[in-house]
């Protein structure tokens, strides 16, 4: 794994309580996740981004963020932290976690696209003040299980970043809503 340099994904002075004890950084262009405690990266996942490329700016261009983030909510189906994510009735929508009888097509949170019976979601703040002030549109972008796979290996998404439902359901249970999530080209 890696140790902690200065210049690296995240300043030292970035540390404002315990939540930040723990930072996602997303390495698109190498398709790993990684997860880091204080200075030290502690764990490394594979993952995959959007079918649209990087650089989301508008709603429906498949697109994966670039740029500095955090969690906003989480949802599981197997875990007794965060929202607990029912079939036919979990949804995001508007960036916010809902149980409704109805919602977008694409944000069925029970989906095999989600993990399916392994459903976990890890919901970032996407777009963030900053990019809504570029005039970036879109929402519902997280980072979450994906039971959908190619030949055993992950598949591109709408902008999301997939990840193996085991390796997803790790990572869930190590972070907390407000993790920094930094994504990188």
């Amino acid at each position: 794994m890696c140790s902690w340099q200065a210049g690296s994904a995240f300043s030292q002075t970035e540390t404002n309580g315990s939540r930040d004890e723990f930072r996602i950084v997303i390495h698109c262009g190498i398709n790993v996740l990684q997860l880091w405690r204080k200075n030290e990266a502690i764990r490394e996942y594979p993952i995959e981004t959007g079918k649209g490329g990087l650089g989301k700016q508008r709603g429906g261009d498949h697109c994966t963020p670039v740029g500095d983030y955090e969690i906003s909510w989480m949802a599981s189906r197997n875990s007794t932290k965060g929202y607990r994510i029912v079939e036919n009735r979990s949804w995001c929508k508007g960036n916010k976690f809902i149980y409704a009888d109805s919602g977008p097509s694409l944000e069925k949170l029970w989906a095999e696209s989600y993990g399916g019976d392994e459903a976990t979601v890890i919901s970032i703040n996407y777009p963030s003040v900053k990019d809504r002030l570029r005039g970036f549109t879109g929402d519902c972008i997280h980072i979450h299980a994906d039971k959908k796979l190619k030949d055993g290996m992950l598949t591109k998404s709408y902008g999301c970043i997939h990840m193996f439902p085991k390796d997803a359901m790790e990572l869930y249970e190590m972070v907390e809503v407000g993790t920094p999530v930094k994504i990188l080209p």
